[in-house]
């Protein structure tokens, strides 16, 4: 059923509201909306039992302590700024947001939330380093505010809505990770016991790999690859004589999806580094910082283009094949085997000789190849599958933002559909006594 306009609209008078009922007033946020600001946790913090911790992300501590009783909205004040969190009950926040204080006679903290989530952040966050917000900017923006009753009937809408993309969303997740999860289970057999079940076995030696074919040798990578590390990025502010400038591949770049080359920086390469970092056919690209062990083959050269510090480029020295690393790379990676040889670090960097180090099984060439040829086509459906998976997630986040904003700025009207929906409950409730 399609949702109707309401019957007069106008000029709200603020470009981000448009036009809203006619019905509806425009007031600061200030007038009915008081701020607090967070605190810090430490002193109250409870392993148990206690109040919840609030932060951006939501939960994440107990205290011994609440700041707040009631329904509440959560503004960010600092870093992430731009998801609004609504609460219900006594609760503790961070210093780096700030909780409100609702006048209920006025406007629903319901109401008052989903309002939030589409309010423009880029134009009020300070320009410094990390966004941050004022009470002041936040007082200032100018919401659109329907009396009460409509209020609820939108929060309502809302809420059935919302909760019913919001499944949709969980269940496409978790089909992601099982598809994950299957991913990485067989690729994780093929490159590792081969793709003949027959075969005689002997122990690695090693735990994350465990038994491999017989006729396998285990070898350390540096034995069969180059490994060559990127150039460090260059403060310069002018080229250097005979240097290049030139695009770089860095580790953010490199996706499980594939090479995302939507955001590429450059710098200046003299000849020796443009042809010493240059990208060839049947290269890997390894991420060393941040994602480490996220791995890209490349199927063809990428002339004019070199890579910076926080990616490996491995390269076969003829005796091994780099698609094949390429998928034991990622089982590794998978498995947790980089947490284990980078020492469990807070911050993880798989350097040039950490990589050269690393045993792996090393099938006979030609095995390699088949093994790889084999992971490429049992995988290729489980990724469209993924891809399809997080194209429906992107499209029904977008369809959640456009819900919210036409119905709490009034561009459509649900106040027949909630009253509907509340006649149809109380009609089942009725059935179901007698």
């Amino acid at each position: 059923m399609s949702l109707k306009l309401y019957p007069a609209y106008k000029d709200s008078g603020v470009k981000s509201l448009g036009h809203i009922p006619a019905h509806w007033d425009v007031v600061r946020l200030s007038r009915f909306v008081n701020f607090g600001n967070g605190s810090d946790y430490k002193h109250v913090m409870v392993e148990n039992g206690g109040y919840p911790v609030i932060g951006s992300g939501g939960e994440f501590r107990r205290s011994s302590e609440y700041l707040f009783d009631g329904e509440s909205v959560l503004f960010g004040r600092k870093g992430t700024v731009d998801k609004p969190l609504y609460v219900n009950g006594k609760f503790w926040t961070v210093d780096t947001m700030y909780y409100t204080r609702i006048d209920t006679h006025r406007l629903l903290p319901k109401f008052l939330y989903y309002w939030a989530t589409r309010i423009p952040f880029d134009f009020y966050v300070t320009s410094t380093a990390l966004p941050s917000m004022t009470q002041t900017d936040l007082g200032s923006a100018k919401i659109g505010v329907p009396a009460l009753h409509e209020q609820e009937a939108i929060s309502n809408y809302l809420d059935c809505e919302t909760d019913e993309i919001d499944a949709f969303i969980s269940d496409q997740e978790d089909l992601i990770a099982l598809l994950e999860e299957r991913r990485t289970a067989i690729t994780a057999q093929a490159v590792t016991k081969g793709l003949n079940s027959s075969v005689p076995m002997k122990d690695s030696g090693v735990t994350w790999i465990g038994e491999v074919p017989a006729h396998w040798l285990l070898s350390t990578l540096g034995h069969h690859f180059e490994v060559v590390l990127g150039k460090m990025l260059d403060g310069a502010k002018e080229t250097p004589v005979g240097a290049r400038v030139l695009p770089y591949v860095r580790a953010g770049n490199i996706q499980d999806a594939g090479l995302d080359l939507s955001d590429v920086n450059e710098m200046a390469f003299t000849s020796y580094e443009a042809e010493r970092l240059n990208l060839m056919a049947k290269d890997l690209l390894v991420v060393e910082g941040g994602s480490v062990g996220t791995v890209h083959y490349l199927d063809s050269a990428m002339d004019g283009w070199s890579f910076q510090k926080t990616v490996n480029r491995v390269r076969s020295l003829g005796s091994a094949d780099t698609k094949y690393l390429g998928y034991l790379i990622r089982v590794f990676r998978d498995s947790g085997v980089f947490e284990v040889i980078c020492n469990g670090s807070t911050i993880m960097h798989l350097t040039a000789e950490k990589l050269r180090a690393l045993l792996i099984p090393v099938p006979p060439i030609d095995e390699q190849r088949s093994i790889a040829e084999f992971v490429d086509h049992e995988t290729a459906e489980i990724d469209a599958a993924i891809a399809d998976a997080r194209q429906a997630i992107k499209l029904s986040k977008e369809r959640r933002a456009a819900v919210i904003s036409a119905a709490v700025t009034g561009k459509i009207d649900v106040r027949d559909r909630m009253a509907r929906a509340s006649t149809n409950k109380v009609g089942a409730e009725s059935v179901g006594v007698a």
